[in-house]
């Protein structure tokens, strides 16, 4: 997975459906954002109240951290090497709320249909000895369960496109995978992670019939 890092102008594939629970405030006037790619097989420009912000955005890309003005944004996601003024895959117009951090993600529903959306982080401190491991399913895929080291984190038949599912863990190594609803082989390829005390972190199941992959994205919050 190639990161980036970009300042104002970050922000990329925003927004619909407002998920999750709402973390402490950064700085006055802004909010905090990170993007996903979760779209397969297409490599894409962000363009942002009509500039160029992301130029090349390949699926698996990750833009983390970016603190942006807490104001209305129009946000345009264009074919890679387009005008900001061409024909859009994908466009909203959208508010972010100060002392806010959020992850978007472009993402494929279920039936393949490219879909933005924006989910709201918790970045409260973490419990001592404890991070905090967040759970998205952001895929063309049905209703799924979620592993780590052979436990059901995420089970029955109602985890579907769009819901996230967050609990804190103690700080270790695990292996997390994606089953159907009443099977524990993998169909989403297994990821080793190694979750450290007092971070976040957030795990994105996205791709097709044509491949899966697990995006994974980490935010620092601190101990009690």
């Amino acid at each position: 997975m190639r990161k980036k890092l970009f300042g104002l102008g970050l922000a990329a594939t925003m927004m619909v459906g407002l998920l999750g629970i709402a973390g402490p405030a950064n700085a006055a006037g802004t909010a905090k954002v990170n993007v996903v790619h979760g779209i397969p097989g297409v490599t894409v420009d962000v363009c942002v109240d009509g500039s160029k912000a992301i130029p090349d955005f390949h699926p698996g890309d990750v833009v983390k951290g970016v603190a942006l003005p807490a104001a209305s944004h129009t946000f345009k996601i264009v074919a890679q090497g387009d005008p900001c003024s061409s024909t859009a895959i994908l466009a909203v117009t959208t508010p972010l709320e100060a002392g806010k951090n959020y992850t978007a993600i472009a993402a494929l529903n279920a039936k393949g249909t490219p879909k933005l959306l924006l989910f709201s982080n918790n970045v409260n401190p973490t419990k001592p000895g404890n991070a905090r491991l967040t759970v998205r399913h952001t895929a063309d895929a049905p209703a799924v369960n979620v592993w780590a080291n052979g436990a059901k984190l995420v089970g029955g038949n109602d985890f579907t496109f769009g819901d996230s599912a967050t609990l804190q863990t103690p700080k270790g190594i695990y292996a997390a995978w994606v089953s159907l609803p009443g099977a524990f082989a993998p169909v989403i390829c297994p990821a080793v992670l190694q979750l450290k005390a007092g971070v976040a972190y957030q795990v994105y199941a996205w791709g097709n019939g044509s491949g899966y992959n697990l995006a994974v994205l980490s935010l620092k919050v601190g101990t009690n």
